[in-house]
């Protein structure tokens, strides 16, 4: 199977629970894609507690992978299929069977689904609200969203907290912008239900618009139950309709580590922990973006939650940190702070197409915005061979050219050599011990063979180098 491709699953809505879809699922999380879209098939007018319950099941069993992952009912949005391109399409039918494993973990327990026919139908209301930070949006967030869209039949409102509310929260640096968090929510819905009329309103205040809003219903989560006595009794007071509720679980932190909950701390946590970056770095790391681009959305979003996936452990945005730091005398200092930003935008170590992927990443960025992309094109694709012989590359590209791939081995002459040797070996820990121990003493032999740098001394490079070879020939293994 390809890597890093949209893929697209077909699947009966009536197969959901079958240890058959589940293993398939994780099966295909395993391989590393860009995106997988589990599109259900046979929707029925039902309950909101058995969406939720659904939801919960299937969202519960990915956090522990990269993959973007979404959940598409047919029943509300009939043409997704037309709309959305993907690079693969698997149908698969009515061939799941056996044991039957539909379950999920509330309040730190299993509980099975059950069809239950009470509560709040799908539909039932014409107007409804909810609201939150939706920072770092996450599978937490796209239950929230999801059933707030099946709650209703016409109109939702959303809030989504202004930065002024914000000032309190844990790891504040790593808050999204507003406009990232609410271009993210944007997308996502109109994906999900786009027959819903949408209205975003910026909260600076917790009740919003529903204070006196024509609403029927706020869908929230359990932690936040108390905004709903709160803002029923600002309508009181206008003598407006008290909003129905519909209170959701939470999706339950497996990591074993810090918050019980899925959270968008944890996920500020995990950025700054995995990138091995301050908040005051990452500030820095954000302004560097906006010196060449007026676009925080591929910034926050995009670059953020590719280099903090959990299989680098090198390849994060402390390379980019570090590498910002050594661009001195390029000529067009844009073209080679974009080349930085996204040189190693897709990595897995299990792939060889990387750098041809990174590319085409940065070049949807290009068109967007509206930039020229060859040069930058160049440069990205450059980092595969670390090779300067480009044809037709003025001087000036080809000076910047030099200091850019010179930036990206500088670790090499690093006095923080010996954890970049570690790093490289928990990236590429599916290798066993002898298998790596071969294979990278044969990258490193390599890199003594020929030219390391194009503009630096070498000699601390190469010492650093022919250290690690000494250790890796001393393993036992």
């Amino acid at each position: 199977m390809k890597h890093h491709a949209k893929l697209l699953i077909l699947c009966p809505f009536n197969s959901i629970g079958y240890q058959l879809l589940d293993q398939k699922i994780e099966e295909y999380l395993k391989t590393n894609q860009e995106e997988i879209v589990l599109y259900l098939v046979g929707t029925p007018n039902t309950y909101l507690k058995v969406y939720e319950q659904i939801l919960f099941h299937l969202y519960g069993r990915t956090q522990h992978y990269p993959t973007k992952f979404n959940v598409i009912f047919d029943l509300f949005n009939k043409e997704f299929r037309n709309k959305y391109q993907f690079d693969l399409v698997i149908n698969l039918g009515t061939d799941l069977q056996g044991d039957f494993n539909l379950h999920f973990k509330l309040n730190h327990e299993i509980k099975k689904i059950h069809f239950s026919q009470e509560g709040h139908k799908v539909n039932q209301y014409k107007r409804g609200a909810n609201g939150g930070t939706f920072d770092h949006l996450h599978i937490g967030h796209k239950v929230l969203l999801s059933l707030s869209l099946l709650a209703v039949s016409e109109h939702l409102t959303i809030g989504i907290t202004g930065e002024m509310l914000q000032q309190k929260k844990k790891l504040k640096g790593f808050l999204q912008s507003y406009n990232t968090r609410l271009r993210c929510v944007q997308e996502f819905c109109s994906m999900f239900r786009p027959d819903i009329d949408l209205y975003f309103s910026e909260l600076v205040d917790p009740a919003g618009p529903t204070r006196n809003g024509q609403y029927e219903i706020l869908i929230t989560t359990k932690e936040c139950q108390n905004s709903l006595q709160y803002i029923n009794n600002l309508r009181k007071q206008e003598n407006l309709n008290e909003l129905e509720g519909y209170i959701i679980g939470m999706i339950e932190n497996e990591n074993g580590q810090g918050e019980a909950k899925i959270s968008s701390t944890q996920y500020r946590e995990q950025i700054s922990e995995r990138n091995r970056l301050s908040e005051y770095e990452y500030l820095e790391l954000k302004t560097e973006w906006l010196s060449i681009s007026d676009n925080a959305y591929w910034f926050e979003s995009i670059l953020v939650d590719y280099y903090s996936q959990p299989q680098r452990h090198y390849h994060t945005l402390r390379h980019i940190y570090d590498m910002l730091r050594q661009l001195k005398g390029a000529k067009n200092i844009r073209n080679v702070k974009l080349a930085t930003f996204f040189h190693d935008a897709i990595y897995y170590p299990k792939i060889h197409d990387n750098e041809e992927k990174s590319c085409l990443l940065f070049q949807q960025f290009a068109k967007e915005c509206n930039i020229d992309s060859e040069v930058v094109s160049i440069f990205i694709l450059q980092t595969k061979s670390h090779q300067t012989d480009v044809p037709f590359l003025p001087e000036d590209d080809l000076t910047d050219l030099m200091i850019f791939l010179d930036a990206d081995m500088s670790i090499l002459e690093s006095d923080a050599y010996p954890v970049y040797a570690q790093d490289i070996r928990k990236e590429y820990s599916h290798f066993p011990d002898k298998e790596y121990k071969t294979g990278r003493i044969a990258v490193l032999q390599k890199f003594l063979q020929s030219k390391i740098y194009n503009l630096r001394n070498e000699e601390k490079a190469r010492k650093n180098i022919q250290e690690e070879i000494e250790i890796l020939q001393n393993w036992v293994v």
